[in-house]
């Protein structure tokens, strides 16, 4: 069960948002090297085995959908 996992997570001030879905779970951050070490820290302390950590730099398109809910082209 990830839920007590999830809840932990979601009330770290490093954590803007963070959701499972078909038990993978996606982080939002504003820095990662920062909220990496509380990711790893939490996981052990659930007794989960992080299997990937995937870091991705958001794109101007992927910015500008975020700020305005729509695509460039839209």
């Amino acid at each position: 069960d990830l839920q007590p996992f999830l809840t932990a997570v979601q009330s770290a001030p490093e954590i803007n948002q963070a959701a499972v879905q078909n038990g993978e779970m996606t982080v939002t951050v504003d820095d990662a090297a920062e909220a990496l070490p509380l990711l790893i820290a939490q996981a052990s302390e659930h007794h989960l085995r992080i299997r990937s950590i995937d870091i991705e730099e958001p794109n101007l398109e992927t910015v500008f959908l975020h700020l305005t809910g729509r695509a460039l082209r839209d």
